[in-house]
């Protein structure tokens, strides 16, 4: 079977060539596909990520999260842990590890039955298997963290029919992306 990063290396370059215009309009598709689900509507605590490299902009959710009054939280790296600390309208951003913004705060997310945690990724496949970026990041956390429920958020061109799995990798409870919802 192929390995993960020639499936990372493949799946990005093909992001990289899609017109931004284009990827903004299947984001707004995810987003209100999003919105419509029962995990999100019953999170209290809302993680959310910075896009960055043409990945599912969350920017429709970052709007009804805070019109709705949830709290949002976004990722900050620090060494080899990722942590979520709150996000405001009023809460700045700083580039932080890998050039990505993060929230300019100190209350960091104390997850519950009711946190919800939105997940970028590269590959996926209609198992739920999910492909990040390498660092394994996502998957200590939500090791360390069962309770959180969580979607993972792609394009349709981003999903394989199979992915290669290690024991360490966790699967997200649904993936959404602009043509399915897997679950």
């Amino acid at each position: 079977m192929i390995s993960k990063k020639e499936i990372r290396d493949t799946v990005l370059d093909i992001r990289k060539s899609f017109d931004s215009e284009y990827l903004s309009r299947l984001s707004k598709v995810i987003c209100n596909r999003i919105l419509k689900q029962d995990l999100y509507a019953n999170a209290k605590d809302i993680v959310l990520y910075m896009a960055i490299n043409n990945e599912v902009d969350l920017d429709i959710l970052l709007k009804d999260a805070f019109e709705h009054n949830k709290n949002v939280w976004l990722p900050k790296v620090i060494n080899k842990n990722m942590e979520f600390y709150r996000y405001a309208k009023d809460t700045e951003l700083k580039a932080g590890m890998y050039g990505i913004l993060e929230p300019d705060s100190c209350e960091i997310l104390e997850p519950e039955d009711n946190t919800l945690i939105i997940m970028p990724g590269v590959a996926f496949s209609k198992d739920k298997g999910r492909i990040g970026y390498g660092g394994g990041y996502y998957d200590r956390y939500l090791a360390s963290h069962p309770c959180c429920k969580t979607i993972a958020v792609c394009y349709n061109f981003q999903i394989m029919p199979a992915l290669p799995v290690d024991e360490h990798d966790i699967k997200p409870d649904m993936i959404i992306s602009d043509d399915n919802i897997f679950q």
